[in-house]
């Protein structure tokens, strides 16, 4: 069982040595109080034979070790000192106590802040495979509810152990007063524990039906509120409302059942914890003929045990309950410590001087291997330039920027940077030389200065203005009431979207990365807005020596590119200039013409 309770508080972070302590504790504690009920003995012994200690010292071992004992310290045995040695111990014991549950509270708050910052940036280092299958509903959920359950199951674990030293300790004391007795009483417990069993299962059962319930409503509230706006414009509010309530009855009614069974076990194991004393009483004076004095302390001792014997049951029932969040959490910890990014490089990256070659890179996503993201794609990015990557949509553009920065790995072929191989470079070092800006701009809710700022922190006032006017965003920063103090909304909500994702730009210009990846920055702008950010690549590549690559969904976003590539179905079937893929007659012409007659008929 001990081995088991180390390699559970490896799982969950739990330093060894603090079970050790705490075991410890619950062991001085024991032994400490188990001392203040022997003394008791010798109580009864001084009062029926009147204090004569010259006889209980001839007649009885323990009396003769007893009064050396207090010669040491210059005392005789005296009711008094009895007395007063039996509740010393008993202090010595809450003392004990005191401090076990204060490193308790300690650790067990310790360990949960520790887990969750640990799976936090587990999280940010797993893989983007696994980010892309995560349910961020579940994760929270585990992060928050199931972690905190997964504690109680843990340090109920350490509680279960240290119960049974109580029991063990306390055990031999009763062997020593009559074994007979004693064996009577362990099955008399055994049998009490046995009729609980059933409902013990009954409780693993309903836990995991609290976890599925925790789970299913996490999931159910990261999505409608992130898309309440859908939801109201869709007229889905009663709908949604609905399925709420029934999450949270699911939920309820499981909490419920849950309650249900710790609280039958709580009113079944009193009756039968006082009905084994009465019968212990009885078969000590029917039939083991037992001192009154041994009797006394047996049953004392016994008494003290039957809360604990309580208390086992209810710890053994608790665990089961807590167990499936406990074993939902380790799975989630395993699985992003398997997921883990390998940060396998070592030379540092820090400028492009020729460019970004692919050869012959394959990529196939997890169970699609009927149809691979890219196929046996060469191309190469000149540095300095701009260049455009369009195709319709599936033809892996987006995967094709991934692999640059090592989000994802190619199946086959490789990725140099001036001539190296992008493995050989640290994963750090490499990031930090690659500036991102998505589609949607990820906008925290932060003044605009700190959202610049993010990727830089140390950046100075000078080169956030400067990256605000390389991303045509400084006119309309300066015109905001609070200027780079204003505070931009949660998700940008008080800008529009061609200012969010000039913003945008402007944090990811701020890091002055050699390297720039663009991810369809212009899909959702109007035509005023998409001529501002062509603006911005266009002055950004005029007046620096950033490797720009930008993802066009409209292709007159980039007819000014140095390069433009065509991707179709993970190949690269043309690149060149807009002029020469224009009268090359490719997809990229027939969809700029379609593209171009839209604009005229909406004209």
């Amino acid at each position: 069982m001990y081995h088991r309770l180390f390699k559970e508080a490896d799982l969950m972070r739990l330093p060894r040595r603090t079970v050790v302590v705490l075991l410890s504790l619950y062991l001085l504690g024991t032994l400490m109080e188990l001392s203040s009920l022997v003394i008791l003995m010798p109580v009864f012994q001084f009062i029926q034979t009147g204090g004569d200690v010259a006889a209980l010292t001839a007649e009885h071992r323990h009396w003769r070790i007893l009064t050396e004992a207090y010669a040491v310290f210059g005392l005789s045995p005296t009711l008094a000192s009895l007395l007063a040695t039996s509740f010393v111990f008993l202090i010595l014991r809450q003392i004990f106590a005191y401090i076990r549950q204060l490193v308790q509270a300690g650790a067990k708050e310790s360990m949960i802040a520790r887990m969750r910052a640990d799976a936090f940036e587990s999280y940010l280092h797993a893989d983007t495979a696994y980010q892309d299958l995560a349910e961020s509903g579940g994760l929270i959920n585990d992060l928050t509810t199931d972690l905190q359950r997964a504690a109680d199951y843990m340090f109920g674990q350490i509680m279960f152990a240290g119960i049974l030293v109580v029991i063990m300790i306390y055990a031999v004391g009763l062997f020593v007063l009559s074994i007979p007795m004693t064996l009577t009483a362990v099955g008399i417990f055994g049998i009490a524990l046995l009729l609980l069993q059933t409902q013990m299962r009954k409780s693993e059962v309903a836990g995991r039906e609290v976890v599925q319930a925790n789970q299913r409503m996490s999931t159910f509230l990261v999505e409608r509120l992130r898309l309440a706006r859908l939801v109201r414009l869709a007229g889905m509010e009663g709908a949604e409302s609905d399925h709420m309530r029934a999450l949270t009855t699911r939920q309820r009614n499981g909490l419920m059942r849950l309650f249900t069974l710790l609280a039958r076990v709580d009113v079944i194991m009193e009756p039968m914890v006082i009905g084994a004393a009465y019968i212990l009483i009885f078969v000590s004076i029917e039939s083991f003929g037992l001192d009154i004095e041994q009797i006394g302390l047996f049953l004392v001792i016994v008494l003290r045990l039957l809360p604990m014997v309580k208390e086992i049951a209810r710890t053994r029932q608790s665990n089961r309950a807590t167990k499936a969040a406990h074993a939902s959490v380790t799975a989630r910890l395993t699985e992003m410590g398997a997921a883990r990014e390998l940060f396998d490089g070592s030379l540092p990256f820090e400028t492009l001087a020729i460019g970004c070659r692919f050869e012959g890179v394959h990529f196939t996503y997890p169970g699609d291997s009927e149809k691979p993201a890219m196929n046996d794609v060469s191309v190469t990015f000149e540095a300095g330039q701009l260049t455009a990557l369009v195709g319709p949509s599936g033809a892996g553009k987006s995967t094709l920027i991934d692999l640059i920065p090592r989000l994802r790995h190619p199946d086959q072929g490789q990725i140099f940077l001036d001539g190296v191989g992008i493995d050989e470079f640290s994963l750090a070092s490499l990031r930090a030389g690659i500036a991102y800006a998505p589609q949607s701009p990820q906008i925290f809710n932060v003044t605009i200065t700190e959202h610049i700022r993010y990727g830089k922190a140390d950046a100075t006032m000078a080169e956030v203005r400067r990256a605000a006017e390389l991303a045509n965003a400084a006119d309309f920063i300066d015109a905001l009431p609070d200027g780079f103090d204003t505070l931009v909304g949660e998700s940008g909500t008080r800008l529009s979207g061609g200012q969010r994702q000039r913003l945008d730009l402007a944090r990811a210009l701020v890091r002055q990365s050699p390297i720039l990846l663009l991810d369809e920055p212009t899909s959702n702008l109007d035509a005023d807005s998409e001529a501002l950010f062509r603006d911005a690549l266009t002055q950004i590549r005029r007046e620096t020596a950033i490797t720009t690559i930008v993802i066009a969904h409209r292709l007159s976003t980039v007819t000014m590119a140095d390069k433009i590539v065509v991707l179709e179905a993970g190949r690269v079937t043309a690149d060149g200039s807009h002029d020469d893929l224009v009268e090359a007659g490719s997809w990229y012409a027939s969809a700029f013409r379609k593209q171009g007659g839209l604009s005229a008929a909406a004209q």
